[in-house]
């Protein structure tokens, strides 16, 4: 394969790392890498970490090694907005009639598997962290986005999941801010510290798995014995190798037309320092929460129990080449995440933010996963759609149990269903991809 050459690089601050409790705990020393493993994963997020998990509990006595390229949390598995939502349905990129019922509760089910297994791990391993079920809103300001709003309560409907509706009366008394008219209400979700949560995760793993920090690998070497290199030229020999490192999978050298077929975009983040007593009064009574909005481009936002706020907002295309984002791009970001918090905090306008950031989000054209073997003896899943964690997580547990041969159903839909449609090359994708998001925003108004 070739060498790889573009690698995950920081954008700005993250606030999650900065502000996780274990953002100082180590991991394995690299003084005890071995010369080979039986398995070998390339990617310390989530789909790592619970790949990990799963071949270790179908495997006790393997011997495996996790390597990443920053520390654990500081990429894309702690750059998210920290929402583990059981009920997160397919349909914010391209529609809910392009999914049967049965592909929203499978989802819904697979999503249930890996969020209640982390919360066992969570309880038992690490109380100490900001993990909580407090559920999560979708919410809107604009009528013309409504439609979108009742559109996912009949989906819910339809699949009998259980939710509350609100209006801009109720919805104020809840969030402590009027910005929003209407929202939906669901409780199976959890609201977290992503950057804390899976360095928790990483730190609970069994003995037999060692987690590399700061371990670039250069190149994977598939074949009857494949291989990977570090920075500095040491081969690592495995039996397996996997992959989750997301839309940087095409910078391994690997081909194929669903490896083409993933895309990526770029989103900003912020976070404001701790609210003063002062400033918390205008969330007196309210639990924290967390929001998405119901239009696509909207922007998500996160009252946090620490007492301060997130925002997330705007998005932009990321080319192949351009995965990490330019920092001229990161700066015009800025004072849109400045507007969307006052906005929607008026009386909070004089509270600066302490961590301004950029991250990565994978997706494609059909919102379904790359997901299986891409070469003898590699294997790889990168994500599709918002809802990154959940879905990492069923991929990286999946592969294990592909890899070792454990069967089941949930296996047997994933390996039928998961698999990206067609998009055009990147010479058209990139200015069609630019259009479509600019598009979308303008068409959010308000909910930006």
């Amino acid at each position: 394969m070739g060498k790889v050459t573009n690698f995950p690089k920081d954008t700005g601050v993250n606030p999650w790392f900065e502000t996780a409790v274990n953002k100082d705990r180590t991991y394995t020393d690299l003084s005890e890498l071995q010369d080979s493993y039986d398995y070998v994963i390339v990617g310390a997020g989530f789909g790592g970490v619970m790949a990990a998990y799963e071949l270790s509990k179908n495997d006790p006595k393997a011997r495996i090694a996790i390597f990443d390229a920053l520390k654990v949390g500081t990429f894309s598995s702690g750059r998210n907005a920290g929402f583990l939502h059981i009920s997160q349905v397919s349909a914010s990129l391209v529609g809910f009639d392009k999914f049967t019922l049965e592909d929203q509760k499978e989802l819904c089910k697979l999503n249930g598997i890996v969020i209640r297994r982390i919360d066992e791990i969570v309880k038992a391993k690490a109380p100490e962290i900001d993990f909580r079920w407090d559920g999560m809103y979708h919410a809107v300001r604009e009528a013309r986005n409504v439609k979108a709003l009742n559109a996912l309560a009949s989906e819910f409907d339809r699949m009998g999941v259980k939710y509350e509706m609100f209006g801009h009366e109720e919805m104020t008394k809840r969030l402590g801010t009027d910005f929003y008219t209407q929202g939906l209400y669901t409780a199976d979700c959890v609201l977290d510290n992503p950057a804390e949560l899976i360095r928790a995760l990483a730190g609970a793993l069994p003995e037999n798995v060692s987690v590399f920090e700061h371990s670039v690998i250069t190149e994977v070497k598939e074949g009857k014995t494949p291989s990977v290199i570090l920075k500095g030229g040491r081969e690592i020999k495995a039996s397996k190798i996997i992959l989750t490192v997301n839309a940087f999978i095409k910078n391994f050298g690997f081909k194929g037309q669903e490896i083409s077929d993933v895309s990526a975009i770029q989103s900003f983040g912020a976070m404001t320092r701790e609210l003063t007593d002062e400033e918390m009064k205008i969330f007196e009574g309210v639990q924290p929460w967390g929001i998405t909005a119901t239009h696509p481009a909207g922007a998500t936002v996160r009252y946090t129990a620490r007492r301060r706020v997130f925002v997330r907002t705007d998005i932009a295309y990321a080319s192949e080449k351009r995965l990490n984002i330019p920092e001229q791009r990161f700066e015009q970001a800025k004072p849109l995440l400045r507007n969307a918090f006052v906005k929607r905090f008026p009386t909070l306008k004089d509270v600066p933010f302490e961590y301004t950031y950029g991250g990565l989000i994978a997706f494609t054209g059909n919102t379904n996963p790359l997901f299986g073997q891409i070469a003898e003896n590699v294997y790889a899943g990168t994500t599709s759609d918002g809802s990154g964690v959940s879905r990492a997580s069923i991929l990286g547990t999946y592969l294990a149990d592909l890899i070792q041969g454990v069967d089941s159903p949930e296996l047997d839909y994933i390996i039928k269903h998961y698999h990206p449609n067609y998009l055009p090359p990147e010479i058209l994708r990139t200015p069609g991809a630019h259009a479509a998001l600019w598009w979308k925003n303008v068409k959010a108004g308000s909910e930006l």
